[in-house]
């Protein structure tokens, strides 16, 4: 596919995304990269992680594990050092300025999940 007018959001390393295919993409060592494309168990989809050595099959990939699995999107982790490529779509940079964790109305949360996160961000303050 290979579609440089793709968009995809970015989310912190090691943030849980369960309602996303996520795209880890790291440095391989030498010139290039290397990416791991993986969700989480939702429902009846089971857990799946699989590694590539180019980045934009890995996106590809995502991209379909996404359609057959019914998730709300595809998104990206960036391994420290490693410099988004324009030809692998569009990058929405990583949001910061809204706190603690920016604006989730997009990210497909059910009613419980968002509240299970508007109370355990208010435990967490308490705390």
């Amino acid at each position: 596919m290979k579609d440089a007018n793709r968009s995809f959001r970015q989310v912190p390393v090691g943030a849980a995304t369960p309602q996303s295919v996520t795209v880890g993409i790291d440095s391989d060592g030498a010139a290039g990269h290397k990416a791991a494309v993986w969700w989480e168990a939702v429902a009846d989809v089971d857990a799946d992680k699989t590694d590539f050595i180019d980045v934009a099959a890995a996106l590809d990939a995502a991209e379909g594990a996404r359609a057959l699995h019914g998730f709300s999107e595809v998104v990206v982790m960036l391994q420290d050092g490693v410099k988004w490529q324009s030809g692998w779509g569009e990058l929405r940079a990583l949001k910061t300025d809204n706190e603690p964790l920016g604006d989730v109305s997009g990210v497909g949360l059910s009613d419980a999940e968002s509240f299970e996160l508007a109370a355990d961000i208010e435990a967490e303050r308490d705390a």
